[in-house]
């Protein structure tokens, strides 16, 4: 199953194992970055940044990929932040339950 910013705040099943991919809109080369802030239940498997293009700083799409370990409500919040800067540099966030069945 895939995610994406349109999918904020919803309610998602998948089966227990199963795998989730979060697809977030991101331009590193500003010092924002989407972090996880919560994922019980959930295995990361995988963290990787698909460049929009070839131009040295071009924004692109940062994935996440979660395997649900544990059956039961799992949720998910992930955060656009500064790191260096702290929780004042937070401009989005991304929420969502997961259901593992």
């Amino acid at each position: 199953m895939i995610l994406d910013e349109r999918d904020r705040d919803r309610t998602v099943e998948i089966p227990l194992g199963g795998v989730l991919d979060v697809r977030l809109q991101e331009n590193p080369t500003t010092g924002y970055t989407w972090t996880v802030e919560a994922a019980d239940g959930l295995e990361r498997v995988g963290d990787s940044f698909e460049a929009g293009g070839a131009a040295l700083g071009a924004a692109g799409v940062r994935v996440f990929r979660f395997r649900a370990a544990r059956p039961g409500s799992l949720e998910l919040r992930l955060k656009h932040w500064r790191e260096w800067e702290g929780e004042a540099s937070v401009t989005d966030r991304f929420e969502a339950l997961i259901i593992a069945k």
